[in-house]
């Protein structure tokens, strides 16, 4: 493998990094990603360029916690253990589903534009779990590529994207890239439902407060 290590590039702009407040593996900034890789020429279906996404802050800071079981307890605890603290969380929460909503119109407008944006790149999930990544570009010549276990088909389309010449270049992706766009619709359900049991968590307290202060 250390040969083709040698022979593929990758997109690499990672963006901003990850910290405590805020996770920048978050829904938007994955399905931009995606979409970067999408816009390389060899990529496009029929030429058409898809659009991105607009980046949330208010979505990072909430997708740091409801990207796994700790950060949702954590999520939870403060919802019911810090009375106002959790108003502005639940404020953070509002305007990230806001953020999401916005951007899904985003993502119909670009599905009705391309309905398989992976027409043209070649899924091969084996390859990528061995060079540990969710998409590789290749940009090698023709004979190097006959060493690549590919169907007949696939092997075939690549090579007629040579126009005459001896080199190709192609993407191949593994289904977590398939995610990173077809499963965007998902982030706005699961804020959905924190909202409706942070509402009722919080209103709960505002009630026994109101209760507790009258009796004052």
């Amino acid at each position: 493998m250390d040969k083709t290590e040698q022979q593929y590039s990758q997109l690499t702009d990672q963006g901003e990094e990850s910290n405590i407040l805020i996770c920048t593996q978050d829904p938007i900034t994955l399905y931009n990603k995606f979409i970067k890789v999408y816009n390389l020429d060899d990529n496009k279906v029929n030429g058409i360029t898809l659009q991105y996404m607009k980046q949330s802050k208010a979505v990072q800071f909430i997708h740091n916690y409801l990207r796994n079981n700790l950060g949702r307890v954590v999520f939870f605890l403060i919802l019911i253990l810090l009375p106002f603290i959790n108003l502005l969380f639940y404020l953070f929460l509002l305007v990230a589903w806001l953020k999401l909503n916005q951007n899904h119109q985003i993502f119909k407008s670009n599905l009705s534009q391309v309905l398989d944006p992976f027409e043209n790149m070649v899924e091969n999930s084996e390859l990528c779990e061995m060079m540990k990544k969710n998409y590789v570009v290749f940009d090698m010549e023709i004979k190097e590529n006959e060493g690549l276990h590919f169907s007949k088909k696939v092997k075939e389309m690549i090579k007629n994207r040579s126009n005459g010449n001896n080199k190709i270049k192609y993407t191949i992706y593994n289904q977590i890239l398939k995610e990173q766009f077809y499963g965007y619709p998902n982030s706005r359900i699961t804020c959905l439902k924190w909202i409706i049991v942070s509402t009722l968590l919080i209103a709960v307290q505002l009630t026994l407060i109101i209760i507790y202060s009258s009796k004052i």
